[in-house]
């Protein structure tokens, strides 16, 4: 297990935002906003996000590691996942999912070897990997970065936290709710980079129009309950990008003690 590095910063570095548009077969298509930010108390982002529209596919990763380690093994994530996948998936008879699993494996395998390095010793990162074939959204993740769907007002996390935290909730000696007031320092229990092979779980999801997709590392959802994102998610004007801003600040007004990444994505199934 590797806990994340808390050091206080007090600077809060200007966000990196992006716009984008993925068209997925001639049936779906994704409108994107991602937005990544400091927070109020580090001084380097260590949070990587990577949209690639020839294949599809979409990657945030959350770093972890003393001095710069964190953002050395999330951006090895961002660019040794896409390139991989690519090749796996354009190149055999693997299945996406399969692909993406080999690509994430390929990424710890990278960021394994760096992490040998004396300067790198200890990182590590998380990594969500999606990508989209008309409404069809397969996934592969690991530790405890998030992707939840909205729909019809309705908040849902898909994928499952790789922390003690979890593993605590999973087993009955927390509730969702109560665990927040735990005060217990964010462990991870699984990430790329830590141990020589890494443990990959996979999903997928049949997506209808009106779907909303939010990938984010652990600054939004430590700080920002689901009450909060389904209400901020509600109000979505036809601004994703807004809607980014939005959720970034309120993740920094309770306290913006990480850094915090959201890649905010609207399905329909006509092209515009």
């Amino acid at each position: 297990m590797r806990s994340k590095n808390n050091n206080s910063v007090y600077k809060n570095y200007a966000a990196i935002s992006e716009i984008h548009s993925l068209v997925a077969g001639s049936s779906g298509q994704l409108s994107l906003a991602a937005q990544s930010d400091c927070g109020r108390r580090r001084k380097v982002n260590q949070d990587r996000f990577h949209i690639d529209a020839e294949t599809t596919l979409i990657v945030i990763a959350d770093g972890m590691g003393g001095h710069r380690a964190g953002e050395v093994a999330a951006q090895i994530a961002v660019e040794c996942i896409p390139a991989h996948f690519a090749k796996s998936y354009n190149d055999s008879a693997n299945s996406a999912a399969e692909s993406l699993r080999l690509a994430l494996e390929e990424a710890n395998a990278a960021i394994f070897a760096q992490a040998l390095e004396p300067e790198n010793k200890g990182m590590g990162t998380t990594a969500i990997a999606a990508h989209l074939v008309d409404n069809q959204l397969t996934i592969a993740h690991i530790g405890d970065s998030r992707l939840y769907l909205f729909r019809h007002g309705s908040l849902e996390q898909l994928t499952h936290d790789h922390s003690l935290l979890q593993s605590l909730i999973d087993d009955g000696f927390y509730t969702e709710r109560n665990s927040r007031s735990t005060g217990m320092g964010h462990v991870v229990t699984r990430a790329l980079g830590i141990k020589p092979t890494s443990q990959v779980d996979t999903l997928s999801c049949t997506l209808q129009e009106g779907d909303f997709l939010l990938f984010c590392t652990d600054g939004l959802s430590d700080l920002v309950a689901d009450w909060q994102i389904s209400d901020t998610l509600r109000e979505f004007d036809g601004d994703l990008a807004d809607t980014c801003r939005m959720l970034i600040n309120h993740a920094n007004r309770n306290g913006g003690r990480d850094n915090v990444s959201v890649v905010l994505a609207s399905y329909s199934t006509a092209r515009e």
